[in-house]
């Protein structure tokens, strides 16, 4: 612990010079054109309902199906890979696990797909230099489903329980983006691509049909690939063992992913659909960096999301609603993680499980100035752990936790008011509860029942300037519910006089933020700009404390504890420009975009910095797309400062990352209607880097920190044939 911690100063000067540039430039000035350009974007609710406003005083990003498919998106690390401030985070078992936006991850950030939450991760922690025997993220898609990414940085309280750091929505493809508008129609598709940064091959078939009021779509993916190389490469025929390793572990993926969809109209009033998604994932791996040369060890993991929906929209305008969509929801999220240790042929097999009901309403109307939304949402959950430890033939069973229901309710009301023709006012309430009930059984005791609730609200606001320039605002409270593994998990070890234990606290509180963000846009017909700062306060922040140490537990006792206070800042800005409009001397087709995010953040009960803050990162684009509209290109420079030593935990500084800059090119071509390629090279300049994401929870201080680089020039391809 420092008893004098040193800050960086929040980079005021990097606010002043992008507004600087945005008043002065041109291309922002206010008697340029009324806009034709949209920055923010028009938000999904539901995968069939759209809200007909923007996201008013947040900020918010969107990635389109098409920039998945233009940039060669094949996981979540690709999808935000140009999106300063958002970075996809790993769990122990070297899988992608989650979303880190603005430096908080995990269950600390929403994520459901087609308005259906993701569950919970699951992740007991590991013994020191080794990776833990269980692991369940929250990555169980494929990207090829998506139609879009849409994430709200910040706090946002419609969503509830979980958005602290900010929410990521998935939307999955529909029948109708296939098929020619109205008319009875059928479509088809193959899809192939390779990456070799994994040496992953990938096939998606889609098939769409519409036959009177009734569309349908079936897409499936599949997956064939290995581990991700670091700028050695790939594992090869390298079999040394231990930290010191510098080589990756060989490692063989694949997954498998199923979306159908079934839609009516049943007049012109009422709609109503059915959907099934499966996603299935495996891997197996071969643990040299954790194997000696008397003992080995391997993995395999595996990975299934199951899940069938009912939904009606119904638009008939009466005096409740102009728009009402509910839906009914059943998924399944298992995650069986093995461990295999040759010594005594010990096999750890655990996995986590959880079942979730889920019921949504969403209303809208409009009254005179006022667009009134409103919903509510129920969820049942079953949550159960088991683990299993074969030691030379003999078994163990055990949990980490009891089974568990979880009750989960929420109310919200949000009025967009059109105070006047420059000011728009976004009140919003929300009110939510939540019960864990548990069960003992022969593994574990009940440690009795948690249940709490919340009452959040937040105020935002945009203000139009002139035709150009945007003020908005955001300010609010937001809670986060404690998760099965935070309120529950136990465990002990008094081997060898030497034990510690882990005990659980069913008595955490919610965990607790007030937020406030404010910035201005700019848009004409020329470009669009954004410069925002925010500031987020958060309470009861959910942390493992010592509880001292005893006779029995030398190394300690441990458990889950509220602590006050983690304080997370920072300023972002993003915008893009038309070059084509911009300079006369171009063509028609030349854009360029360009991002950059700074965050700071501290853990003030321990006066730490908090090591989940990412180092300052940006990215330029210049892009070109021919009229024509059947080849185009675009160049993205990235750069990410280096993570400083001041800026870590004093047991971490030893960590510290350098800054890199790498350079990647993706180009598409449309031979015919019916064809099209996209390819890419990435890193073209072979730069030989770490990202602060992937080692920051090193624990061994001999590890060789080679074998957490990235890849260095790699490339991918994919071709589409249409019918």
């Amino acid at each position: 612990m420092r008893s004098n911690m040193t800050k960086t100063a929040l980079p005021t000067s990097l606010s002043f010079l992008a507004l600087s540039i945005m008043a002065a430039s041109p291309a922002f000035s206010a008697d340029s054109l009324i806009q034709d350009t949209q920055l923010n974007t028009i938000m999904i609710e539901a995968s069939y309902v759209a809200e007909p406003s923007s996201k008013a005083g947040s900020s918010v990003s969107q990635v389109d199906s098409d920039t998945l498919a233009a940039t060669l998106t094949r996981n979540l690390d690709d999808l935000v890979r140009y999106e300063p401030g958002v970075e996809a985070s790993r769990d122990s078992r070297s899988s992608i696990s989650g979303i880190n936006i603005r430096g908080l991850e995990g269950d600390r950030i929403k994520i459901s797909i087609d308005g259906v939450p993701q569950a919970d991760s699951y992740a007991p922690p590991a013994s020191r230099g080794q990776i833990a025997y269980l692991g369940a993220g929250r990555n169980t898609l494929d990207t090829d489903s998506l139609e879009s990414a849409t994430i709200i940085k910040g706090g946002d309280i419609v969503e509830g329980s979980g958005g602290l750091g900010g929410v990521v929505k998935y939307q999955t493809k529909e029948p109708s983006r296939f098929l020619a508008p109205e008319v009875n129609d059928t479509s088809a598709s193959l899809k192939m691509g390779y990456k070799s940064a994994s040496d992953e091959f990938h096939q998606t078939i889609t098939a769409a049909n519409r036959t009177g009021k009734v569309e349908s779509l079936l897409l499936y993916t599949h997956r064939d690939g290995h581990e991700n190389k670091n700028h050695k490469g790939d594992a090869g025929e390298d079999r040394s063992f231990g930290a010191t390793r510098g080589s990756v572990d060989p490692f063989n993926t694949g997954s498998d992913n199923l979306l159908a969809k079934v839609q009516a109209q049943l007049n012109d009033h009422n709609r109503v659909g059915m959907v099934g998604e499966y996603f299935h994932s495996n891997t197996k791996a071969t643990l040299y960096s954790e194997s000696t040369a008397t003992e080995q060890r391997g993995l395999e993991d595996q990975s299934i999301r199951r899940r069938v929906g009912l939904f009606h929209e119904n638009t008939q305008a009466n005096t409740l609603y102009d728009r009402l969509m509910w839906q009914w929801d059943y998924q399944n999220t298992k995650t069986t993680n093995k461990t295999h240790i040759s010594t005594n042929n010990r096999l750890v097999d655990r996995f986590y499980d959880e079942d979730i009901i889920s019921v949504k309403a969403d209303l809208m109307k409009q009254i005179n100035a006022h667009h009134i939304r409103y919903g509510v949402n129920y969820d049942v959950k079953s949550l159960e752990n088991l683990n299993k430890n074969r030691v030379s033939g003999t078994t163990t069973v055990s949990r980490f936790a009891p089974l568990a229901d979880a009750d989960i309710f929420g109310l919200y009301l949000e009025d967009h008011w059109s105070v006047t023709d420059k000011l728009t006012l976004i009140p919003a309430i929300r009110y939510d509860n939540y019960q864990y009930t548990t069960k003992g059984d022969e593994y574990i005791d009940s440690w009795g029942d948690n249940k709490n609730e919340a009452i959040t609200a937040q105020l935002a606001a945009d203000f139009a300037i002139n035709d150009t320039y945007t003020l908005f605002g955001k300010a609010g409270s937001g809670f986060r519910a404690p998760n099965l593994n935070e309120l529950y998990y136990y465990f002990e070890n008094s081997v060898g006089g030497n034990g510690y234990r882990i005990k659980p606290n069913p008595n955490l509180k919610p965990e607790e933020s007030l937020f406030v963000e404010a910035g201005v846009r700019a848009e004409n017909r020329l470009g669009a700009a954004e410069l925002v700062a925010f500031y987020n306060d958060y309470r009861r922040f959910i942390e493992q404390v010592s509880l001292g140490s005893s006779a029995a537990y030398r190394r300690g006792e441990f458990t889950n504890s509220n602590i006050d206070q983690v304080v997370i800042k920072g300023v972002e800005f993003k915008g893009s420009l038309h070059l084509s409009k911009s300079f006369e001397a171009l063509r028609e087709g030349w854009t360029l975009n360009g991002a950059i995010a700074y965050a700071e953040g501290d853990n003030l009960e321990d006066n730490e910095p908090l090591d989940s803050i990412s180092p300052m990162s940006a990215v330029l684009g210049l892009g070109y797309d021919a009229p024509s509209e059947q080849w185009g290109g675009k160049l993205n420079l990235t750069w990410a400062a280096s993570k400083k030593a001041e800026d870590i935990t004093n047991s971490k500084q030893w960590l510290a990352t350098s800054d890199y800059q790498l350079v990647d090119l993706t180009a598409y071509y449309k031979p015919s209607e019916n064809l099209q390629f996209n390819v890419g090279l990435f890193n073209l300049t072979d730069e030989k880097y770490s990202n602060w994401n992937d080692v920051r929870n090193i624990a061994v201080n001999n590890t060789n920190l080679d074998r957490y680089t990235r890849a260095g020039r790699n490339f991918g391809i994919d071709a589409t044939l249409s019918f």
